[in-house]
């Protein structure tokens, strides 16, 4: 059995008396001291931080347009605006979801696919074999050198206020901007799994340990798995591996509002075009 992985912020979940399970490889936080109930409550009524630094990320710079990379996702990524990301999905031949993901459009030739945990080396590869080669100039798994915070909850904009001086209050939902706190660039992103305004955090492993460490003296309440499971199954979101997966195509899981069929390329389009018309 291969060794369990540890997010950057594994010893800060110890001192906070977590308790840790195995999830997608990883050693995750179920719960802390107080409970899950409490942890969803403040996330439904103030403020939570979740620890999201499993999950994958990946940074392709280059052609867009003539590298093939538009096929390795549902998303349109030539029509998709710099400054905003997208959901969408990795499909086989079949129609059936190889992975959920999200797009992010960091500049005219760059992008950035965030992942699940589980899946991360299946949908490097995946994208990979997509891309031409002569037609990039880089395409990095930065998962390993990433920590991931979530900041959710009705106070989570107010809150960051205090830390970041840049204007939350012109990113709309599913947009992003790079800003800078501790004199380190990092992308704040205005998404979530919860349902609740928030914004995702992608910060270096060093300052984003930091800043977990500041936002927990603020007197901001860590959130586990657990409180993060209700959150997202109050708001009918997926999880790959329990709701959706390669036995699946989005249709069949009533998915299908976030294919964008005006991507002439992706790839498993063809299949789901059948699956509609029968």
């Amino acid at each position: 059995m291969a060794d369990i992985k540890k997010t950057p912020l594994y010893s800060r979940h110890i001192e906070l008396g977590a308790k840790m399970i195995d999830f997608g490889g990883w050693y995750m936080s179920v719960q802390y001291r107080g409970g899950i109930v409490d942890e969803y409550n403040s996330c439904r009524d103030d403020i939570a931080l979740f620890d999201t630094s499993h999950m994958g990320e990946f940074i392709f710079k280059g052609d867009i347009k003539n590298s093939g990379i538009n096929r390795s996702v549902t998303q349109d990524l030539l029509s998709l605006e710099v400054g905003k990301c997208k959901y969408g999905f990795m499909l086989n031949e079949n129609g059936t979801i190889i992975d959920d993901t999200i797009v992010y459009k960091l500049a005219d030739d760059e992008l950035m696919f965030v992942v699940n945990a589980g899946t991360t080396n299946k949908d490097f590869d995946n994208v990979s074999k997509h891309i031409k080669e002569g037609t990039y100039e880089k395409f990095d798994n930065i998962s390993s050198d990433t920590c991931k915070l979530d900041v959710q909850g009705v106070n989570s904009k107010k809150f960051l206020k205090n830390f970041i001086d840049d204007d939350l209050d012109d990113i709309e939902f599913f947009g992003f901007k790079k800003s800078k706190v501790f004199g380190v660039e990092f992308l704040l992103s205005r998404t979530g799994y919860t349902g609740e305004l928030g914004f995702e955090i992608y910060i270096d492993n060093e300052n984003g340990i930091k800043l977990w460490d500041e936002f927990i003296k603020e007197g901001i309440k860590p959130a586990g798995l657990g409180a993060r499971d209700l959150l997202r199954l109050e708001m009918g979101y997926s999880l790959y591996g329990n709701d959706i997966d390669e036995s699946k195509t989005p249709i069949e899981a009533s998915l299908g509002f976030f294919i964008s069929y005006e991507n002439n390329d992706f790839t498993g389009k063809e299949a789901l075009l059948k699956q509609k018309k029968e």
